[in-house]
Order: C-alpha cells, then sequence, then structure tokens
C-alpha cells in the first residue's frame, strides 16, 4: 500500500507542478499504541493523519498559491486516493496486535517511477513546517517519506527526523534522517528462511515418501514438456527415451580365431529425444536418436482427420516424412516392445527401416484386418536399416482370424512385400548374434545389384499368459555379376508370462504392443504376487543363410532365452543369454542386460 501511495502522490506532485503548484513531501502522521508499527513490533495505530505540503518556490518565479480542491477535479480525486491508500494500510492495524515479523533480507523490487518532467534546475528546497492538519496530537510526531528518484523506497526507523525539524534526541534540526536499507538491516535470528519479502517456515515442512517425491517430480517434468501456442494452435509435448545395455561373454577357440575374443561393453543402445503434437489439422513427430546408431529416429506429419480418398474410396491415413517401411511383425513393433533385446537375425538383416517416403495406412472398424502400403527413397546409411535403396515400394498385410476376450486369445497371420531399385554397389546384407555391442559375424559384402524382391511370412498367436511368434524371410537379388543370389532367414519365439499377463496386441497396426503389469511394482520383494510388476520368461531360436551364388555371407544360428522384469509401464529390466553359433567358426555364449525407461 506504502509502494502504491508514493507512487500516487508523484503522479499528484506532477499535476501540480503542470498546473503551476509545488509538491515536494508527503507527511504520514501516525500515532502509537504502544510501539511504533513501522518496524515490525507489537502495538497498533490509534490515528493516522496525511499532509501535502507546498515547497518553497524557486526565487525569481511568483509562488502561486495551491488550487483549491473545487478548482481541479482531477487534483482532488487523487488527493482521495493518497487518503484512501493510507487509511486500508494503517486501518487494519487500529486495535490489533501485529506479530512479530521479521526484516527481509531481499531488497525489494523497483518501485514504478512517472515518467519525469523537466523544470528548471534548481536545488530541492528545504521542507517547511505545515499548519495543517489541526487536529493532529502534538505527541504524535509526523514522519517524512522522501520521494527518491532512484526508486528504491526505505521506511523510517523509530527516531527519524520529523517535519519540524526538531530532533527527538536533542540533534539539531535540518540533521540526516537516519534511514537504513533493507539490505543493510539484519534479520532476527531463528528456523525462518526467507524468499524476498515472503516468510517460509521450515517447520511448515512435512515428512513425505520418497514414492509422492518421485510423483511430484514426474508431474512437474511432464508438464516442462508441454506446450499449447498461438491460441492452441500448435500444441506438442517433448520427451525421451533411453536404453543402456551391458554385455560380457566368451567363445570358443576356434570362435576367437575367428573372431576375435568377445569384450564387455557398456553403453547407451538407445537415447531418443523426441517432440510429437498437433499444428493445426496435422499430427507430427520428430525424434532424434543419440544411442549406438545416432540419426534422425523419425520426423513425419499426418493429417489429424480424414486421410486419402480415391475416387470416393477411403483408404486410410496418409503420413508424409522419414517414416518406416511397412514390413514384418518384428520390425513394425517398436524396439521398446520387443521381448528380447535385439531383433531376431533375419529381420536385422534383410527387413528395411526408416527411409523418406510416403506411406497410406489403415485397418477395419474391428480390427480383424489392418494394411499399410507406400513408396519410398533412401534411408539412414547404417544397421537401423538393412535394405537402402532409391525407390522401393513396400506394403504389409496383416489379419485376425481369431480374436477373443479382448485380445487374450488371438490367432494373428500377416504378410510383406518390397520391390527394391538399390544403387550400383550399395547392395549388402549382415547379421551381428542378436547382440549390438558384439562384431558383425556374417556378411555378404557390398555387391553391385540391379532390384531386389523381399518377402515375408508371418504368424503369432496367443493364449492367456503364452504367447508365440515366427517369420520366415527370402530375398531374391538381381545380380549377375554374383550369380543373382538369393538369401534367407526365419525366426520361431514363444513366451509365458509368470505372472498372469497376457501379451498385448493393437489391432490398429497388427503388432505387439506395450507391456502393461496388472500391478506394477511397489516395494520390498519383486517376486510377491501383488505389487511385484510383470515377469516373463521367453525363448527363441533364429537361423540366417547369406550363402548363394557366388557370395559366401556365411549362415548363423542363435538360441537364445530372456527373462524380463517389467516395473511399469515405462521401465523394464531384461536379461538375455545368447548361444550363437556361425558355420564352421565354433561358438559363443553371450550375456546382455538391459535397463530401459520410456515414459507415455
Amino acid at each position: 500500500h506504502f509502494r502504491a501511495l508514493l507512487y500516487e502522490f508523484e503522479s499528484l506532485r506532477h499535476t501540480a507542478q503542470t498546473s503551476g503548484g509545488w509538491l515536494d513531501q508527503l507527511a504520514v502522521i501516525g500515532r502509537p499504541q504502544s510501539a511504533d508499527p513501522w518496524s515490525g513490533s507489537s502495538g497498533g495505530v490509534r490515528e493516522c493523519h496525511v499532509t501535502l505540503r507546498a515547497a518553497d518556490h524557486p526565487e525569481g518565479m511568483e509562488k502561486p498559491e495551491l488550487r483549491k480542491a473545487s478548482d481541479d477535479r482531477p487534483t482532488q480525486q487523487r488527493v482521495f486516493a493518497v487518503v484512501a491508500m493510507v487509511l486500508f494500510t494503517v486501518t487494519p492495524l487500529m486495535g490489533q496486535s501485529t506479530p512479530p515479523w521479521p526484516t527481509p533480507v531481499a531488497t525489494p523490487p523497483s518501485t514504478p517511477t512517472p515518467e519525469p518532467v523537466e523544470k528548471a534546475a534548481t536545488p530541492t528546497p528545504t521542507p517547511q513546517p505545515s499548519a495543517e492538519p489541526e487536529a493532529v496530537d502534538t505527541a504524535a510526531t509526523p514522519t517524512l517519506i522522501p520521494l527518491q528518484s532512484s526508486g528504491e523506497t526505505a521506511l523510517p526507523e523509530n527516531n527519524a527526523t520529523p517535519v519540524d525539524g526538531k530532533s527527538t534526541d536533542g540533534q539539531t534540526a535540518g540533521a540526516t534522517q537516519d534511514v537504513v536499507k533493507k539490505k543493510d538491516q539484519v534479520t532476527n535470528p531463528g528456523d525462518v528462511a526467507f524468499t524476498d519479502y515472503a516468510p517460509f517456515d521450515l517447520d511448515e515442512i512435512e515428512p513425505e515418501p520418497m514414492r509422492s517425491k518421485w510423483q511430484h517430480f514426474v508431474a512437474g517434468v511432464r508438464g516442462i514438456g508441454r506446450y499449447s501456442l498461438f491460441d492452441g494452435k500448435v500444441k506438442f509435448r517433448l520427451g525421451g527415451s533411453a536404453m543402456v545395455d551391458a554385455t560380457a561373454g566368451n567363445g570358443t577357440e576356434a570362435f576367437e580365431e575367428a573372431y576375435g575374443p568377445i569384450d564387455s561393453d557398456f553403453g547407451l543402445r538407445f537415447g531418443v529425444l523426441y517432440a510429437t503434437g498437433r499444428f493445426l489439422d496435422f499430427n507430427f513427430n520428430v525424434g532424434l536418436d543419440f544411442g549406438t546408431d545416432p540419426g534422425v529416429d523419425s520426423a513425419w506429419i499426418e493429417g489429424a482427420t480424414g486421410g486419402l480418398e480415391v475416387w470416393g474410396h477411403y483408404l486410410g491415413k496418409l503420413r508424409i516424412g522419414f517414416v518406416g517401411e511397412p514390413f514384418s511383425l518384428e520390425r513394425q513393433g517398436s524396439i521398446y516392445n520387443t521381448t528380447f533385446l535385439e531383433r531376431s537375425l533375419p529381420v536385422t538383416a534383410f527387413a528395411p527401416g526408416y527411409t523418406i517416403g510416403v506411406k497410406v495406412h489403415n485397418s477395419t472398424r474391428n480390427g480383424r484386418m489392418a494394411w499399410a502400403a507406400g513408396i519410398f527413397s533412401v534411408g539412414q546409411s547404417n544397421e537401423k536399416n538393412a535394405s537402402n535403396s532409391v525407390l522401393s515400394m513396400t506394403g504389409r498385410y496383416s489379419y485376425l482370424p481369431v480374436y477373443r476376450n479382448e485380445g487374450r486369445k488371438l490367432i494373428h497371420v500377416g504378410l510383406s512385400a518390397s520391390s527394391r531399385s538399390p544403387t550400383s554397389s550399395d547392395s549388402r546384407y549382415l547379421a551381428r548374434p542378436e547382440a549390438r555391442f558384439v562384431d558383425i559375424l556374417v556378411d555378404t559384402g557390398s555387391f553391385s545389384a540391379g532390384h531386389q524382391i523381399i518377402l515375408g511370412v508371418e504368424a503369432a498367436a496367443v493364449s492367456g499368459p503364452l504367447w508365440a511368434a515366427a517369420e520366415y524371410i527370402h530375398t531374391n537379388t538381381s545380380a549377375e555379376l554374383v550369380g543373382d543370389p538369393n538369401f534367407k532367414g526365419g525366426y520361431l519365439q514363444a513366451g509365458w508370462f509368470i505372472s498372469g499377463e497376457s501379451r498385448p496386441y493393437q489391432t490398429n497396426s497388427g503388432t505387439f504392443g506395450r507391456m502393461l503389469p496388472r500391478n506394477k511394482y511397489s516395494k520390498g520383494n519383486p517376486l510377491k504376487k501383488e505389487g511385484g510388476g510383470a515377469w516373463e520368461v521367453a525363448g527363441r531360436v533364429s537361423f540366417v543363410d547369406l550363402n548363394d551364388g557366388l557370395i559366401e555371407g556365411g549362415k548363423l544360428t542363435d538360441f537364445s532365452a530372456a527373462l524380463n522384469w517389467y516395473i511399469n509401464a515405462a521401465s523394464r529390466v531384461s536379461l538375455n543369454y545368447i548361444h550363437t553359433q556361425p558355420k564352421d567358426r565354433g561358438s559363443a555364449n553371450i550375456f546382455l542386460l538391459r535397463v530401459q525407461y520410456n515414459p507415455w
């Protein structure tokens, strides 16, 4: 209130000066009951008066008299506003006991200063005593509150110099006012912390479990990552996900002679930062991967409503950008949702990944059928994209002949095909032993090919906590210089949820989705029946054959076992064991451990 009061008086002085008057001081007179209310000690205010004091007029100019209130209604209104604000400030203290209030350390924010008015450069005149108000008790000592040009306002202490210039402690008239700035004041000792003017009592902090603190932290992070701009025309959220892998293993003598020893390793397998949202009537997604294969993870846009229509027939959603080619059951699902830490040998060797293109995807209303097809061009030259091509046409179709009990019992079949036109010497197929930090074991090397056809068939079944899936992929390559080789591979895998969950299936895309534990882990023993998360065991056998024509890329067979602990829908810990057997080159045992976090 006092800060607003001073600002209002400054505006009042400006009005008076422009109309011929001179106002430089504001006197606020208060009579304390038992102590000085301005210092924050106990006590109250019994009386309050406001005096507007006219300053000495500069020499050489005629001293005009202050206009009467009736002559200047705006000035009258400002005077009333000043008086009202003082009353609002002091009246609540009347008859009440003011609680002790330590002086804050922080410097108060600057008082808004009106635009300065140019006037003659004269020294500030010394204020003179005012005869007003007559009703003021002489025992009440009026105190001047100077208007400081710096914008900093300081409240007076108990022994500040009175208006008439007579010091209460015997000092001479006109002595400098003893004004203590807030930054020089010392706080009272005690268990109190300060944030500017707002006191914060440490005793108010209540015990809170770490789980609740974590929930508050997650809510805060989610709030920071969510935005709505331009009156809601642009809405998006920022997020991230990560996988950290540890690898160890050993091989037989023949294996180490051919490939060398398996090094123990630890590193970031995937680390993705993404932004997903809506711009006007379009959905978009952009992701960057900083893991083992860095680069653009995805970048696409599609209509939020509607889709592609041809001669009045709706075909599906149209997605444009850096998108995944629709091929293979395991490739189409997210790497965060696969049972094993890495996709199977034939999928990593043959299935195309993310490339630049246009894709249409759709599903029937009952979810029994899903399809996707598109035209694509070049993509990343790393192991995320097994088959580069200048121009490709790829499509996938899936069907559910059996779908009951919301997917707890189902049978899935599917077919994938891709026609590709690689560059002159850009054809190459390779595979690691389903462990990214282990060296490549089979590799065709780069060779020239004019055209490629990749075909894949898939099947899957779910029955309560049991599930199984299988795929077979065959490639036909037109490359006369190397004898038109054909390569192939397949896998069979099955799993069981010990805790009773069922592997989730997404009918709109014909893929397996994110695992949602019935009881997320709370605390204590993770093997307990309630509150222990979800547990899964699985096994897989896979092979890839890269020997055909004049190319001897090698044959590789893997036998794998997995133990997965789903802490909740976002967190998971997995342990994999792999026994890999490259043909005629011995064998090796590999152990993988992964901790992943993939929030919604």
